[in-house]
């Protein structure tokens, strides 16, 4: 049987795949887009509308109280462009796509993840709320009050995602050794030193080394 070539198609399946798995930030990042665009033959050059969440307003008493479907829209302007360009043989594609991912597009997509979050994580003085004192350790108290402040604003309870730098987290593992842990999650701590998801009410909790060095302190991203 004669060997199967990979092609261009193929291989941009399995970097973007290999680039969605290590982007543990931008992955938790809501990412709606508006469908009028997904019409075939439809462009929108380098400016993307954003859905945004609809907003509701509750009646009281019984009399019916009629309101609008309002889906209201951000724009976002496509300013920056990122790569990373590799060249391969004849022979390289006739490898399967296993082979190809792990020799030449896993350590391609790890630096472009990397770059990416970097810039993504640049921009969190935009939407941060700071939730602990000035050079402070990070507690589990801290940890707490950031999932107030996201229930106090509305945030849905599903999906809420932790995301600390790797001081933050060595922080947290360890205020939390002397306390009482589910026995099917303690061992993330103690074996993969990382915080088990389903804690203080956060699905996913993960670290991330591209957190950039808050210059008066530390906070809750």
């Amino acid at each position: 049987m004669a060997n199967t070539t990979l092609t261009p198609t193929a291989v941009t399946r399995e970097a973007l795949r290999i680039l969605h798995q290590k982007l543990n930030f931008v992955g938790t990042i809501n990412r709606s887009y508006d469908s009028s665009f997904g019409k075939s033959g439809a462009k929108i050059g380098d400016s993307l509308k954003i859905r945004l969440p609809n907003q509701y307003t509750v009646r009281s008493g019984a009399a019916l109280s009629s309101q609008d479907v309002v889906e209201s829209s951000v724009t976002l302007q496509v300013a920056t462009q990122k790569g990373v360009d590799t060249t391969w043989t004849s022979d390289d594609l006739s490898l399967d796509i296993d082979d190809f991912g792990s020799r030449i597009l896993e350590p391609a997509m790890s630096v472009l993840a990397a770059n990416i979050e970097s810039d993504a994580m640049s921009m969190y003085k935009d939407v941060y709320n700071n939730v602990t004192d000035v050079g402070a350790t990070i507690t589990s108290s801290d940890v707490m009050t950031a999932s107030k402040v996201l229930t106090d604003n509305l945030a849905p309870y599903d999906n809420r995602c932790l995301n600390l730098s790797t001081q933050d987290n060595l922080d947290l593992v360890e205020a939390l050794k002397g306390l009482y842990n589910d026995r099917t999650n303690v061992g993330k701590n103690y074996k993969e030193g990382r915080v088990a998801s389903n804690t203080f009410g956060f699905s996913e909790i993960m670290e991330n080394s591209m957190w950039p060095q808050h210059t008066s302190g530390k906070t809750i991203h």
